[in-house]
């Protein structure tokens, strides 16, 4: 026994360093990780892996898994944050190696790590994951080969930021970086029969993309209530009225307002439905500052773009205020029937569409 301990020592001062990379985008309080897939709730697993060289061949082995918090610092040169991250579980894949675990075999592992826990073949290997109260576990069953050869190629960590959000608000907009080692184990028959184990470390980085958009709240106010009086000229009407917007919460392009393509943007009368007065409708800062034109058709550019227009934001990231006029002009007096008018549109505010 005390020379099978010697000959393992030698391996763990050989350990080899591997490294991932978790590509992730933060936009407002939606997470999006580009590549990992969701695992059991919150967990995640990485979809992307490094291939593992240089192992030795093997009929036979067992992995293992040690899990654990850490508190990372991500930076993006001037700012940081710090969040925590854990491991909880390792994919090993051996590719398209004739291999499988030997669930009639729970002879291995006992008293080599913390714990036992039961393995769960993937598609192209075997998945690890420590529900153990101890940190580490060995999986109950042996990995088999068909023939020696090294036992995997890739190995992809499960993980969780459990307080990613908590971590970068009120942090600015920008890409954030930060890493920790991740131990890789996993136990053996060497060509000589001899059962040993070896350590890896697979440098594990995590790259946020932050954009800190969010939408927090609306403030519409109507001028005269929405009420638009007529302005008599010589022989015509006209008419116009303005609704103040003010959106709050963190911007980093603007907010959309989405109209509805398929409408007649016409006011009606109260007793004579059919007749109407075409409006308009105008923005006064928006890239599409003519939304519905005189005839209340909507403009060709936002027609083309289903009825979608941006307010931008200005300096002022964390609100964006700007008017939408809404009128009728130049009616003559003959086209236009005494009495009251009326009409409503739907406008829907967010971030995308």
């Amino acid at each position: 026994m005390k020379h099978l301990i010697l000959f393992v020592l030698s391996l763990i001062f050989s350990a080899s360093s591997y490294a991932l990379t978790v590509n992730v985008t933060v936009k407002g309080e939606d997470i999006r990780y580009e590549n990992a897939r969701a695992y059991a709730g919150s967990f995640y697993l990485t979809t992307t892996s490094e291939i593992f060289s240089g192992l030795e061949p093997t009929k036979k082995w067992i992995p293992a898994v040690e899990k654990g918090t850490t508190l990372v610092t991500l930076t993006n040169g001037t700012n940081q944050a710090e969040v925590t991250i854990g491991i909880y579980g390792l994919e090993f894949d051996w590719g398209g190696l004739n291999s499988s675990i030997d669930t009639s075999d729970s002879s291995h592992g006992s008293g080599l790590e913390k714990a036992r826990c039961n393995p769960e073949q993937t598609s192209s290997g075997v998945l690890l994951y420590n529900t153990a109260p101890s940190y580490t576990c060995i999986s109950s069953y042996p990995v088999v080969n068909a023939k020696e050869n090294i036992p995997f190629y890739f190995v992809r960590p499960m993980f969780q930021l459990p307080d990613l959000l908590t971590a970068l608000k009120g942090k600015p907009e920008g890409v954030y970086v930060g890493s920790l080692n991740v131990p890789v184990r996993y136990y053996f028959y060497n060509s000589m029969s001899i059962f040993t184990y070896r350590n890896l470390l697979l440098n594990l980085t995590f790259q946020v993309n932050y954009l800190p958009e969010v939408f927090t709240s609306l403030i519409v106010t109507p001028e005269n209530g929405g009420v638009m009086p007529p302005q008599y000229g010589s022989g015509t009407v006209k008419g116009e009225t303005r609704f103040n917007i003010e959106t709050l919460g963190y911007f980093n392009t603007g907010i959309k307002m989405k109209f509805d393509t398929s409408k007649d943007y016409s006011l009606t009368h109260t007793s004579q439905a059919e007749k109407k007065i075409p409006y308009y409708v105008h923005c006064d800062t928006c890239d599409d500052k003519v939304i519905i034109d005189e005839k209340g058709k909507m403009s060709t550019s936002v027609l083309n773009n289903a009825g979608v227009v941006l307010a931008p934001v200005g300096s002022d990231k964390t609100k964006i205020n700007f008017n939408l006029t809404v009128g009728y002009s130049d009616k003559t007096v003959n086209e236009v029937v005494t009495g009251g008018y009326s009409d409503s549109f739907v406008v829907v505010f967010g971030l995308d569409f």
